[in-house]
């Protein structure tokens, strides 16, 4: 680090290159914070987390819950509540991870059973303010929410339960913003929800099965993936009649024979077991798929010829995915380090950060606590060049993760001879001081 920081001193790297190298330097660090900057102990009341959202200014999070309720909280405001030991982090396993000093302030919260009636399953901010955001729940329901009056403005009704929202605010044109969402529910089709009209606008159907996971492209706000309980990732383009672009193959690994038309074979599997974790690159170039097989697979979205390519990227053998719910995914930022990274949380209850280009695992996140077993369900990035994550967990519990560089105790560096806090040195201190009062007082005689 000493190097580093010479060398941005000299002008022999950039301050861009640095917080890079800072930054992808950092993701090897992540433990969970004790102190401050965390969320209150048991904040859920031992009820699953079961997603969570943070605005684009990276400041209002939202957590919706198995017990019906949804939390705001400010990540810039702390609550003050007792005064804690400082330590330094070499004591790390010392910490009390029950009693912070100071949480992140809730400012509001929508008790249980006052809007949705059953868990919240999904839940997410509109992504141009943080005036409205969405939510969905297992009581059959999509809300659209009016986060200055923390009431319901709409409802759509699904007769399913729903599984997975996910909004669709990317600009069509100049003056043109899609307010799609997209809802994967108990039933074997997709139905695209307009919150301009607040009607039903289109149902994508072809999956055999119940649909557990949608996500619409970062830059095409006409391209649909989904994940169904049938094993099977689409790909759609709701502005087709014949909306299903691809079929993804878990067998299809490189570029032969890919002329053949998928779209009617019934072997056509991405995962062996269903589908429950969808996550697209920035670019949209690379599709991240989890399912009920215990495997991740990375697409490549972006070959000279349909459809996309099994990268065979191989993630180990620890990943542990066998609940049939949406399991999060995330990336780290692409803008803050060389290479990207995937944290994904495993059904032990760790959370592995793994690199995206060759599987090799970086990091294993391990909790802290009383409560340390319950897995996570939902997690978000805290934002670019942070270095920080944020975890909900099985059991109520919303973890930060963020660096904790291995610096050491400015004590263990001061020489015995030096260390005031010995008793000999005491001693000797206070001798030396009274030799010279009583010379002082001698010459003044």
């Amino acid at each position: 680090m000493q190097s580093l920081l010479l060398d941005r001193a000299v002008g022999a790297i950039g301050n861009v290159e640095f917080a890079t190298t800072v930054s992808e330097t950092s993701l090897s660090f992540l433990k969970q914070n004790a102190l401050t900057s965390v969320f209150p102990h048991n904040c859920h009341h031992n009820a699953s987390v079961n997603s969570m959202s943070l605005e684009g200014d990276n400041r209002f999070l939202l957590s919706g819950c198995a017990d019906s309720s949804i939390k705001l909280w400010d990540l810039q405001s702390q609550e003050h509540k007792e005064e804690v030991e400082q330590k330094h982090h070499s004591d790390y396993d010392n910490y009390d991870f029950d009693h912070p000093g100071s949480t992140f302030a809730n400012i509001a919260t929508i008790p249980r059973k006052s809007a949705h009636n059953f868990g919240v399953s999904s839940i997410q901010w509109w992504p141009y303010d943080s005036g409205m955001f969405v939510s969905a729940s297992f009581d059959h329901t999509v809300k659209v929410w009016d986060t200055n009056e923390l009431l319901p403005v709409h409802t759509f009704e699904m007769n399913n339960r729903v599984y997975s929202i996910d909004v669709n605010g990317s600009k069509t044109s100049t003056y043109s913003v899609s307010a799609l969402v997209a809802v994967g529910s108990d039933q074997p089709f997709i139905r695209l929800l307009d919150l301009r009209s607040t009607s039903s606008a289109q149902m994508l159907t072809g999956h055999k099965g119940k649909t557990l996971c949608v996500k619409w492209h970062p830059q095409d706000p006409n391209i649909l993936a989904s994940g169904g309980y049938d094993g099977e990732v689409k790909i759609w383009d709701i502005r087709r009649s014949k909306s299903c672009l691809a079929r993804l193959d878990m067998l299809r690994t490189n570029l032969q024979s890919l002329h053949s038309d998928n779209l009617t074979k019934a072997s056509v599997k991405a995962h062996l077991g269903p589908v429950n974790g969808l996550l697209w690159n920035e670019l949209g170039t690379t599709l991240f798929t989890a399912g009920n097989d215990d495997k991740v697979r990375v697409w490549d979205m972006v070959s000279s010829l349909a459809p996309p390519i099994n990268k065979l990227v191989n993630f180990g053998p620890l990943t542990r995915n066998k609940y049939p719910q949406c399991t999060p995914m995330v990336l780290n930022p692409v803008a803050e380090s060389e290479l990207q990274y995937l944290l994904f949380p495993s059904d032990t209850g760790d959370v592995f950060m793994f690199r995206t280009v060759d599987g090799k695992m970086v990091s294993r996140l391990s909790r802290k606590g009383t409560k340390n077993n319950g897995r996570t369900t939902s997690m978000v990035n805290a934002g670019a060049f942070t270095g920080t994550y944020y975890c909900g967990t099985m059991d109520g519990e919303i973890i930060t993760w963020s660096p904790h560089w291995d610096t050491p105790n400015q004590r263990d560096l001061i020489p015995e001879s030096l260390d005031i806090d010995s008793h000999e040195n005491r001693d000797r201190l206070a001798q030396e001081a009274k030799d010279i009062i009583d010379k002082d007082s001698n010459f003044n005689f």
